[in-house]
C-alpha cells in the first residue's frame, strides 16, 4: 500500500546517478509533501522509499532526517515516520519572513521597473486569469508562484527567493489544501495580485505594502476559518 502511494507521489521523478542521492531524495519527497501528494499523517518508511527509488536505505535515512529538520516529517523512534501536520505556528512564522522579504524587494523593484519588466508581470497575471477562467486551480498556483519569483528575478535576487521559498513551505502546504477545497481562495488571491501590481506600477509604496500584507494575512485567515469549520486534524496549533 505504502509503495503504491509513493509510486504515484513520485511519478515522473528519476534519480541522476551522477549526483549525490540524498539531496535528490529530499527534493522529490519535499515536492510531494508540499503539493499534498503525500498528505499529513501519511506513513513514510525507509524501506518503502528505498524500494520505490531502488536505493539503499542509507541515503534515504539521511533524506528523512533532513526533511524532519524542516518540520515536514515527524520521526518517532521505534514507531516510524509520518508526514507532519500543517502547524499554524510555522504558517505564522513563514508569513512573517515572507512579508518582510517580499515587501523590501517590491519597494526596490518599484524604483527599477521598465517596460520589459511591466510586460513580463502583465503576462504572468494574464496566465493566472486564464487559469481561473478554465477553473484550473493547480495551474493558477503555478502561475501565482511564477509571479512572486519574477519579482525577485527582476531585482536580481533569486537567491533571496530561495530563502522565501524555504520559509514559506508550510504556507504552501496550507495554500494547496485551501486551493483544493475552497474555491474563493484563488479568486481572492488573484484580486490581491491585481492590487499589488497596480500599486507597484503606480509607484505607490504605501498601497503596495498594504496590498502585500493583506495578501499574506488573508491566507492565514482562510486557514483559521478552515480549521474552525472542519475541525481538521491536518492543521494543528
Amino acid at each position: 500500500m505504502q509503495t503504491e502511494l509513493l509510486h504515484r507521489a513520485l511519478a515522473g521523478f528519476s534519480m541522476d546517478a551522477k549526483l549525490p542521492y540524498t539531496p535528490q531524495i529530499v527534493m522529490a519527497l519535499r515536492a510531494a509533501i508540499l503539493t499534498l501528494k503525500l498528505m499529513p499523517g501519511t506513513p513514510l518508511s525507509e524501506v518503502a522509499v528505498s524500494q520505490v527509488l531502488g536505493l539503499s536505505r542509507t541515503p534515504v535515512r539521511e533524506a528523512l532526517k533532513d526533511l524532519s529538520s524542516e518540520n515536514l516529517l515527524e520521526i518517532f523512534p521505534q514507531a516510524g515516520t509520518v508526514v507532519s501536520p500543517i502547524r499554524l505556528k510555522l504558517v505564522e512564522d513563514g508569513s512573517f519572513v515572507r512579508n518582510a522579504l517580499e515587501t523590501a524587494n517590491l519597494v526596490d523593484l518599484m524604483q527599477a521597473l521598465d517596460e520589459i519588466a511591466r510586460d513580463r508581470v502583465q503576462t504572468v497575471l494574464g496566465l493566472q486569469e486564464q487559469a481561473l477562467q478554465r477553473g484550473n486551480r493547480t495551474e493558477f498556483f503555478v502561475h501565482d508562484e511564477a509571479m512572486h519569483r519574477l519579482f525577485f528575478e527582476l531585482t536580481g535576487r533569486l537567491p533571496v527567493w530561495d530563502l522565501v521559498q524555504k520559509a514559506k513551505q508550510h504556507i504552501d502546504r496550507a495554500r494547496m489544501l485551501l486551493v483544493q477545497e475552497v474555491d474563493e481562495t484563488v479568486h481572492r488571491a488573484y484580486a490581491d495580485h491585481l492590487l499589488i501590481v497596480d500599486a507597484l506600477f503606480a509607484g505607490n509604496e504605501k498601497k503596495l505594502k498594504v496590498a502585500l500584507q493583506q495578501h499574506i494575512v488573508l491566507l492565514k485567515q482562510f486557514v483559521l476559518d478552515y480549521v474552525g469549520r472542519t475541525k481538521s486534524s491536518i492543521i494543528v496549533e
